[in-house]
């Protein structure tokens, strides 16, 4: 499949390729003993969606709640992606919020019975999470949208009927607390009749502290019937204070190809640590933060993405600080974690910059999206703006993070559209305008249009893109021109795919001309082992201009957790 490689190279993978179908087969199959250990309600889930909650989601849904202190008064739901096409009714008693295009990290929500409502329960059915609140007579919900946080605000219900219980029990304590006072003070008074007038100071004293001592007990035990943590309950969280929630995402990886120089090699990906805080009603925190090998085998740590978030209403929502820019659809669909994605790696054109790609994929700035008010086809707008990309020197790291190169800003505008009439196509476009000041050259005007037709569902999966990117200086234009388009279809547990790449970097190009011409064919298999973990086997052949084709040969594990 690939020439070139050494025999000892091609006896490894094939050796790695035999190991990886037992292994796969046995983890499928504790994944699946694991997962009919879980709650009725998840059982039931599985049963009726069990196919589909195995198929590549689009998102992943955290259903680690925060749950409100009056006793189910609030309950936040996250997500790692945008949760802006979610809906909720209500049928009965029953207030259920539906997230399309999605699987559950948990079976159930805490704080399953609350002030407002009986019960609670989350259900996967098809590609959907569906989570279902019963309702107290009198109780109603409301659904208030943030960027990737979903908030069920409860009100009007009386106090649950467990309430008198409750009450007597309080009762009870303070009486029982009442009678042992009485007790201990009849005993100072026996002991002061029978000590001299000089020394009845001290028992009484000691009888006081013992009284104290027996008390204190009595006294936690009715605060905490109050529902009120005691001043030893250290576990105790404070009410109101933003609660850090984090997902992790990882892969593993055995790369080899036929580059002169190259090494068929194991290699450690991405840890990916996804944050996210609700700070309140309308503020929220975002962040995922990289720690990555680079090629000295050496560890680094970066920032990616670090967002104070603002939410107005639908039709506007604000954000302060490093994003992945709204360039096309992949780099804002699939971000640092490659469990969501189909193929091993990222279309060229959307390489990281770190790796090689010549798009601004990350910016720190101001960025503001929502719907467009009025607007057909589930319009949205996005509008950006921040430092963009370095170009002085390649030494320099291409995401100006705390400083930029020059006073012009750059900025980014697009539509685009998601019609209820075809769930599961998004189309769009946006453009991209900068311009950079490389050392000891003319300013260079950078514009950067793209766009795509993208239409996914449970079982079938069909990426387009097209990008233009077009650098003016000295009165000369030089074009740069990318597509990729992908396809792929789930097959139970298995989704072959594959992927046609192009990108022409013309010669003379002032900024990326070492790039050149690539363009080639990809395919390959994911297999979901399990809910949360993938192994993906992909071949690359990549034709370079002036260069010898490349043969590429990827192997992953890629999981969340």
């Amino acid at each position: 499949m690939i020439h070139k490689l050494s025999r000892a190279a091609g006896a490894a993978l094939a050796a790695f390729c035999l190991a990886l179908l037992p292994a796969a087969r046995a983890v499928a199959q504790d994944a699946r003993a694991l997962t009919a250990g879980l709650s009725a309600g998840a059982s039931d889930a599985n049963a009726s969606g069990g196919a589909a909650s195995r198929r590549l989601p689009k998102r992943l849904v955290l259903l680690r709640a925060s749950v409100g202190g009056d006793g189910g008064a609030r309950v936040t739901i996250s997500s790692d992606s945008p949760l802006d096409d979610c809906e909720s009714f209500r049928d009965g008693d029953d207030y259920t919020v539906r997230i399309p295009w999605a699987v559950a990290a948990g079976a159930a929500l805490p704080g399953a019975e609350g002030r407002f409502y009986k019960s609670a329960r989350v259900e996967e059915r098809g590609d959907a999470v569906l989570v279902t609140f019963a309702l107290r007579e009198g109780a109603s919900a409301r659904l208030d949208r943030g960027f990737n946080r979903l908030e069920v605000t409860f009100a009007g219900a009386a106090t649950p009927a467990a309430t008198p219980a409750r009450d007597n029990a309080e009762a009870e304590t303070i009486r029982e607390m009442r009678e042992q006072i009485a007790s201990l003070e009849a005993r100072v008074r026996e002991l002061e009749s029978r000590q001299p007038a000089e020394a009845a100071h001290a028992p009484a004293a000691e009888a006081a502290a013992v009284a104290n001592a027996d008390a204190q007990p009595a006294a936690n035990a009715a605060h905490a019937a109050h529902g009120a943590p005691s001043q030893h309950d250290h576990d105790a969280e404070p009410t109101g204070a933003p609660r850090l929630q984090i997902q992790g995402f990882a892969d593993v990886n055995l790369n080899a190809s036929n580059q002169p120089g190259s090494h068929t090699s194991f290699a450690l990906g991405q840890l990916d640590l996804f944050l996210t805080s609700r700070l309140s009603e309308k503020f929220d925190v975002l962040s995922e933060l990289i720690v990555e090998a680079n090629r000295s085998n050496q560890f680094t740590f970066e920032i990616h993405r670090l967002l104070l978030q603002y939410t107005a209403n639908d039709n506007l929502r604000l954000g302060v600080g490093r994003y992945h820019t709204a360039i096309g659809y992949y780099n804002t669909a699939y971000h640092h974690g490659s469990w969501f994605q189909t193929a091993a790696n990222r279309p060229f054109i959307f390489a990281f910059e770190g790796k090689g790609g010549i798009l601004p994929l990350h910016n720190v700035g101001v960025q503001a999206t929502g719907r467009v008010p009025g607007a057909p086809w589930g319009l949205r707008y996005v509008a950006e703006i921040g430092n963009g990309r370095a170009s002085r020197s390649p030494l320099d790291a291409p995401v100006q993070t705390a400083l930029d190169e020059n006073n012009r800003k750059a900025f980014n505008l697009g539509l685009f559209a998601r019609p209820k009439t075809v769930p599961g196509l998004q189309t769009g476009f946006s453009v991209y305008r900068d311009r950079l000041a490389p050392a000891n050259a003319p300013t260079v005007g950078q514009t950067i249009g793209a766009g795509y037709v993208v239409y996914q569902n449970a079982r079938y999966e069909s990426l387009n893109e097209f990008v233009l990117m077009r650098l003016a200086t000295n009165g000369r234009v030089y074009n740069t021109p990318a597509f990729y388009t992908q396809l792929s279809r789930q097959f139970g547990s298995y989704r072959p795919f594959f992927r046609y790449q192009y990108i022409n970097v013309p010669s003379d190009n002032p900024l990326y001309a070492d790039v050149g011409r690539r363009n080639g064919p990809a395919f390959g298999v994911r297999y979901d082992v399990s809910d949360f973990a993938a192994f993906k086997a992909q071949y690359e052949h990549t034709s370079r201009r002036r260069l010898s084709s490349l043969d590429e040969l990827f192997l992953q594990f890629a999981f969340t957790f």
